[in-house]
């Protein structure tokens, strides 16, 4: 029977967002980052594992704040080394789906979760995104020139 599973990739230094600490520790709304995605994902009726994966040496800090049922594991030196890690530590099967996400990401909701789970039912891979709002601009030849985003989306992580 095919599940369905979740990586959380913890393991950023977050030293764009300023602050002590890597902005997944950071407090939002009473809150660590983290703990928001963590939360969302556990509540979820249909994500059987949650995996979450942190720097060396972070397992039992992280442990403390993600709660029961997750599994907190050492990522690697990068973040595709860091979902391999992940993925090594689930317990499925290779027909398993799995949704990944990244830490620093805190306002996941239960219904991209499910329009993401209905994508993945006919298609080997999917990802959350949203039409582009900005005006672009495109440099040609020292003037600047505005880009159709009528076809352009910002696919989230």
């Amino acid at each position: 029977m095919t599940k369905a599973h979740a990586i959380i990739v913890a393991g950023g230094q977050g030293r764009r967002a300023g602050g002590e600490q890597p902005k997944q520790y950071q407090v939002l709304a009473g809150r660590p980052v983290l703990a928001w995605s963590a939360s969302t994902f556990q509540a979820h009726p249909a994500i059987d594992q949650l995996v979450i994966v942190v720097p060396a040496g972070n397992e039992r800090d992280v442990s403390a704040l993600a709660g029961d049922g997750a599994r907190i594991v050492a990522g690697g030196a990068t973040r595709t080394a860091s979902v391999m890690a992940g993925l090594s530590a689930l317990e499925g099967e290779a027909q398993d789906i799995v949704l990944i996400h990244d830490a620093a990401r805190p306002g996941l909701a239960s219904d991209t979760i499910d329009q993401l789970l209905d994508a993945l039912g006919g298609a080997d891979a999917a990802a959350p995104a949203l039409p582009v709002a900005d005006a672009l601009k495109r440099d040609r030849d020292g003037r600047l020139e505005t880009v159709d985003r009528a076809a352009l989306y910002r696919v989230q992580t």
